[in-house]
């Protein structure tokens, strides 16, 4: 330490600045700080040392003047004001908003306040905007300097950037009510799956609500691949057909242009093809070996979805003596989404065709 100047070594031996508590460290470098300055004059931290602060900080006169600022708070400020201009009071931000977005004038700043009022401030948000437009937002802590009768002679802003924190949280908030969302989405779903589910035994329900269920469960696994964007559909339909297609891949083509279906399309659509293709292999084309599905699709200029399922090689296909669970939520799903449901129950196998509006 014999190296070292005088004034550099009293702060070296000082009681270290405490760093891991966010709110602490602030107050506790702003005593630092004060504690450093000489006398009444001003502040004897050394310049280096200064700079090397983990905090931006800055010192303004009893009159607002900018007299001492570190690298750390010209970058927050995206500016180097000069010290002691008239022109820069209070602080060297180019411009300050409050957190609602309303401007806020610089004399009208926490640190014009504490000037004012000799009343120190802590954790007070302060929204900065640069010479190049872009913005930050600040936590500020603000010391004021006093004399021994008690005037106000300085005060110190020790200030610490907090955008990426407060997007960070803005961006839970968001997570958090698109997950209510969707878990609520799910569960109609869900429910109107068992409502509208009937069996002849409690087994066979079992078997069909398991079946349609495990079918959303698939469509939400793509969900989670995407970040929730939505489906692919190809990849929608190889995933729901895969049972089916087993070794013997040419009894199932699927084909059609490259569509991310949104998440509630997705989801009916998911449900429309487990349907129909339970379907198939109890009564269509996959009951027997010979039988064949296509899944094809395109795009209409007015930006619709055109879907086709046709079944062929199988038994022939007859209008059901009543609507089913899979007639009636193809069309109370599709209805929602103002789309339309098409059968044709021909002697060659069931063909489909639905027709959604993509988002």
């Amino acid at each position: 330490m014999s190296n070292v100047p005088s004034d550099e070594r009293r702060f070296f031996q000082r009681k270290p600045v405490r760093t891991s508590n966010k709110a602490d460290t602030i107050a506790n470098a702003v005593g630092v700080v004060l504690d450093l300055r000489d006398g009444e004059q001003g502040f004897a931290l050394p310049g280096r040392l200064f700079e090397q602060l983990p905090f931006a900080v800055y010192v303004c006169d009893r009159d607002g003047l900018v007299v001492r600022y570190n690298r750390r708070a010209a970058e927050l400020w995206g500016r180097s004001p000069k010290l002691g201009d008239p022109n820069e009071r209070y602080c060297g931000s180019y411009r300050m908003f409050r957190p609602d977005g309303s401007l806020l004038p610089h004399h009208q700043c926490p640190m014009a306040d504490v000037l004012h009022t000799g009343v120190s401030m802590r954790q007070q948000e302060v929204h900065i905007e640069r010479p190049d437009g872009s913005r930050g937002i600040a936590l500020v802590d603000i010391e004021a300097v006093k004399d021994s009768g008690g005037n106000v002679v300085a005060a110190v802003n020790c200030f610490q950037d907090i955008t990426e924190r407060k997007r960070s949280e803005a961006q839970i908030v968001n997570l958090a009510r698109e997950a209510e969302h969707r878990t609520k989405n799910i569960l109609s779903t869900v429910l109107a799956t068992v409502r509208l589910s009937k069996s002849d035994t409690s087994d066979d329900l079992k078997e069909l609500i398991e079946g349609r269920i495990d079918a959303l469960a698939k469509v939400h696994t793509l969900f989670v691949e995407s970040r929730w964007a939505g489906a692919e559909l190809h990849r929608l339909a190889t995933q729901e057909l895969l049972a089916y297609s087993g070794e013997k891949e040419a009894r199932v083509r699927i084909e059609g242009p490259a569509v991310m279906l949104e998440p509630s399309t997705a989801q009916t659509v998911a449900i429309s093809l487990h349907e129909l293709a339970t379907n198939a292999a109890k009564y269509g084309s996959l009951s027997v070996g010979s039988g064949r599905v296509e899944v094809l699709w395109s795009l209409a200029a007015d930006g619709r979805l055109s879907l086709r399922w046709i079944e062929s090689g199988g038994p022939a296909a007859a209008p059901p003596a009543h609507r089913g669970f899979g007639t009636r939520v193809l069309e109370n799903m599709i209805g929602q989404l103002k789309g339309e449901v098409r059968f044709d129950w021909r002697d060659q196998g069931l063909a489909c065709e639905i027709t959604l509006p993509l988002a």
